[in-house]
């Protein structure tokens, strides 16, 4: 009996641009998420950088950490993804994400002048 291995996605022409590295990272988002209250707390901003964050969730892993824990700085949302220009906003942004559930800080580079680490979070769920 042959075993069936699962098959990646293909995405569909409209989705991605094949043979770029990355065309078949993607970032899924549910509709029970995109229903809830918290997701309504948030300013397209923080909706926006939230599917930004998704992506790294099928992208590069941190070897050392947790699937659920990733990096995003102000680097990769400015230069990388051209998603902001203030710094300020970026941060705020981060903040809405934090205190709506959606992800949790799990280590500040701040002092140590290392990379934020974040983690995705099930919290939102709770918020009314």
């Amino acid at each position: 009996m042959s075993r069936k291995g699962k098959r990646a996605y293909v995405p569909k022409p409209f989705e991605s641009i094949e043979g770029v590295p990355g065309a078949r990272v993607y970032a899924s988002i549910y509709v029970p998420m995109l229903q809830s209250k918290a997701y309504r707390n948030l300013t397209n901003g923080a909706r926006t950088l939230y599917t930004f964050m998704k992506a790294q969730y099928r992208g590069a892993h941190l070897a050392e950490h947790l699937e659920t824990e990733f990096v995003f700085n102000w680097a990769m949302a400015n230069k990388t993804y051209g998603l902001y220009t203030n710094k300020r906003q970026f941060y705020t942004d981060i903040d809405r994400l934090v205190q709506n559930g959606f992800i949790e800080v799990v280590e500040h580079g701040k002092n140590t002048r290392t990379k934020n680490i974040y983690r995705y979070s099930d919290k939102w769920k709770s918020i009314t």
